[in-house]
């Protein structure tokens, strides 16, 4: 009974500690690459424990590319411009006996009159 009940204690603390052992922080990055150890003291050969080769670690993670909808441009409709103001002064010519623009030429200057509504 007393073999059996140091066999299971020391099956528990193996689990334990190999528990532990798996769950650390350092180990985060490693993984197990096979291989058992039963017998006494350390063991110093290739290690079945440690980082993992570069090719198993997955390309890296290219975030897609930003998408930027832009909102269609808001066209206000401007009213028609106002008309020109009259003109402040007409034109006579005294040959014709008529204002510009309904004569073209005139043979003398042409007379400045002020402008009536």
């Amino acid at each position: 009974m007393k073999k059996r009940s140091a066999l299971l204690g020391l099956l528990i603390a193996g689990l334990v500690i190999f528990g532990t052992a798996l769950s650390s922080p350092a180990t985060a990055h490693t993984h197990w690459r096979g291989g058992v150890f039963i017998g006494v003291g350390p063991w110093w050969g290739p290690p079945y424990w440690g980082p993992s080769p570069y090719w198993w670690y997955p390309p890296p993670y290219y975030y897609p590319p930003t998408v930027v909808i832009e909102q269609p441009p808001v066209y206000i409709e401007q009213p028609p411009p106002a008309p020109a103001p009259p003109p402040a002064s007409w034109y006579y010519c005294m040959s014709a006996g008529a204002y510009y623009p309904s004569v073209q030429t005139c043979p003398e200057d042409w007379v400045k009159v002020p402008a009536r509504p």
